[in-house]
C-alpha cells in the first residue's frame, strides 16, 4: 500500500481504465496522458515506472478502496481467462448484447458462461429482464457481487443463476452454483447473436451451398434453415462463433502483451493491428 493511498482519488484514478483512454493510446502510440490523469487523481509522478506498472498499481489500489465494476471485471478475466483456461481456448467478450440486455462478462470454451456483476454501489433492479435474456442464450449464468450483500441476491435471484463473490484478496468465492440444464436455451435467442456472416457461413457448412438471396430476403432464408436445427447444435454454432472472435493467435498475443489491468479493455477496444502495437509501446515503454 502506498504511503499516500488515503490522498488518492481511485474513483479518478479509475478513469485511466476506460475504452477512451486505450483508444487514444491506439490512435497517437503516446501514452504521457496517462500519467497526467493519474497525478490529477492523487498518485504520486513515478517516471521510473512504465505506464503498465502504474496501471496495474491502480488496479491493486482499486481492490482495497473502491471496488468498482472495472475492477470486478479485470478480476473475472484474470482468473477465468488467464488462469483457469487460455485466451488461445476461450472467447472473452465485455458488454455483449443479449437480446434486449446487455451482460457484463461472456466466456465461451466448451461451453458458454455469463458473469452479470452487481458491485455494492448497484442495485438490483434490472435483474428481472436481464437473466430471463441471459438463460436463453448462455449454459450457465453467474451474478458476481460483495460478499455483504450476497444473502439480498439469494433470496431474489432466479434460482437456475449461480452466485460468485469477490473477496477481499480478490479471489472468487461460489455461494450458489448455476443450475442450469439448458432447457432454456432459445432457438431465436441464439440466432440473434450471429452476425450475418457467421450464420451464412456455419448454415452453408451444415446444409451445403445457398442459393443467393437478395439482402432483404437473406436473414428469413436462413432463419428457416436454423429453425431445423436442434437446440443443442444452434448452441454450439454460436460458441464456435463467439471463440472464433477473440481466439485467434494474434489476438491472444496482443492481451497476453497487455499489463493484467489493461487485458479486459484489449478485448473491449476495436484495435487495429499497428494500433495494438501502438498500446504495447506507449505502456510499456518509460515515455
Amino acid at each position: 500500500m502506498l504511503a499516500q493511498d488515503t490522498t488518492i482519488s481511485w474513483r479518478q484514478a479509475a478513469q485511466a481504465l476506460t475504452r477512451p483512454v486505450l483508444t487514444q493510446v491506439g490512435r497517437t502510440g503516446d501514452g504521457r496522458f496517462i500519467r497526467k490523469i493519474l497525478t490529477d487523481a492523487g498518485l504520486p509522478d513515478c517516471s521510473e515506472k512504465t505506464v503498465a506498472e502504474l496501471l496495474d498499481q491502480v488496479l491493486d489500489g482499486l481492490r482495497q478502496h473502491y471496488r468498482c465494476e472495472y475492477f470486478y471485471k479485470a478480476t473475472i478475466a484474470d482468473r477465468v481467462v488467464f488462469g483457469r483456461h487460455s485466451p488461445r481456448t476461450s472467447s472473452l467478450h465485455v458488454e455483449l448484447p443479449v437480446g434486449r440486455s446487455i451482460v457484463d462478462l461472456a466466456v465461451f470454451n466448451g461451453n458458454s458462461t455469463a458473469y452479470e456483476i452487481k458491485t455494492e454501489f448497484d442495485s438490483h433492479r434490472r435483474l428481472s429482464t436481464q437473466t430471463p435474456d441471459y438463460l436463453k442464450v448462455f449454459e450457465r449464468v453467474y451474478l458476481v457481487t460483495h460478499p455483504s450483500i450476497s444473502p439480498s441476491y439469494l433470496r431474489v435471484l432466479d434460482e437456475r443463476v449461480g452466485i460468485l463473490t469477490l473477496q477481499p484478496n480478490g479471489s472468487l468465492r461460489e455461494i450458489r452454483a448455476p443450475n442450469s440444464s439448458g432447457a432454456d436455451l432459445d432457438k431465436k435467442a441464439l440466432f440473434g447473436m450471429l452476425r450475418s456472416k457467421e450464420y451464412c457461413q456455419a448454415l452453408r457448412q451444415r446444409f451445403g451451398a445457398q442459393p443467393e438471396v437478395p439482402n432483404g430476403l437473406r436473414y428469413e432464408h436462413y432463419w428457416r434453415l436454423w429453425e431445423t436445427l436442434s437446440v443443442r447444435e444452434a448452441q454450439r454454432i454460436v460458441v464456435a462463433a463467439m471463440r472464433g472472435r477473440t481466439t485467434t493467435e494474434s489476438m491472444a498475443k496482443f492481451v497476453r502483451e497487455l499489463p493484467r489491468s489493461c487485458r479486459v479493455l484489449g478485448y473491449a477496444t476495436p484495435l487495429s493491428t499497428a494500433q495494438q502495437r501502438r498500446v504495447l509501446n506507449a505502456l510499456h515503454d518509460l515515455n
